[in-house]
């Protein structure tokens, strides 16, 4: 009999443990859980097109890569769902070339704030290598989620508010014809699809890996007279992590009563 008790007793362990160490092993950010992370990587904003045209707008013209990076904060929801909200930085520089004392990428205009920032005096063209974009997206969005083991695939989309602004010399851009600098609070949108992949020894963190767009409505013709006024669109490829957790206070462990 006392054997035969040992032998269940044991099962039972046996079978607890395992349902722990396959509990452990579920990647975390389920409903109901919440989780930080953050990426770095490599933005363009050369796909930026004018709509219906194969002529590159005044942002994307001559644009090169440069650094991005991204904060977020996501929330689940649903087993397939979550929100997620997130904050980063994203930069475009231009590039110098040019050919026989012209630039190959000019600027749209002179900026009053340099009128000697030309290579050429006799063809006046403006030099565009000083220049640099600079957009900070603020972004809410609600993505699907597709999980398998210890990966998650998702996609998700929605609005966001953009601060984009123009440098030149590290100076604000100015048009000549309005004399509004190039700066200003706009709205739009963005899209992102990625993959993550949840660590065996610790699966409430995860590796990820992402593409992401953000569209900010620009384009502003009384502001923006003389060039410089599209809507603009960066993209950004990023690798990074995240940290799952449940928010709230954590409970407080269940106590044995003392038996007198």
């Amino acid at each position: 009999m006392i054997s035969r008790i040992c032998r269940v007793g044991l099962a039972l362990v046996a079978a607890l443990t395992v349902a722990a160490a396959a509990r452990a092993a579920e990647p975390g950010g389920g409903p109901g859980m919440g989780g930080f992370g953050g990426t770095l990587g490599l933005s363009s904003y050369s796909l930026d097109r004018t709509l219906g045209s194969d002529w590159f707008t005044d942002y994307s013209y001559g644009a090169q890569k440069r650094m991005s990076f991204d904060a977020h904060w996501r929330y689940g929801i649903a087993k397939n769902w979550r929100a997620q909200l997130a904050a980063g930085f994203s930069w475009a520089g231009y590039s110098g070339e040019h050919h026989a004392g012209v630039p190959k990428y000019p600027a749209p205009f002179v900026d009053p704030n340099f009128p000697e920032d030309t290579l050429s005096s006799s063809a006046a063209t403006p030099e565009k290598s000083h220049y640099l974009t600079q957009m900070l997206p603020v972004s809410l969005q609600i993505q699907y989620l597709h999980r398998k083991g210890p990966w998650a695939y998702h996609i998700g989309a929605g609005p966001g508010v953009y601060r984009v602004w123009v440098e030149n010399h590290r100076k604000v851009l100015k048009d000549p014809v309005s004399l509004k600098l190039h700066r200003g609070l706009y709205p739009g949108g963005s899209a992102q699809i990625g993959v993550e992949k949840f660590l065996t020894g610790n699966p409430q963190v995860s590796l990820e890996a992402d593409l992401a767009g953000h569209l900010a409505f620009v384009q502003r013709p009384d502001q923006f007279v003389s060039g410089m006024n599209s809507n603009v669109m960066a993209m950004e490829l990023r690798v990074g992590g995240n940290y799952y957790f449940t928010p709230g206070p954590r409970k407080a462990p269940a106590t044995t009563p003392k038996i007198p």
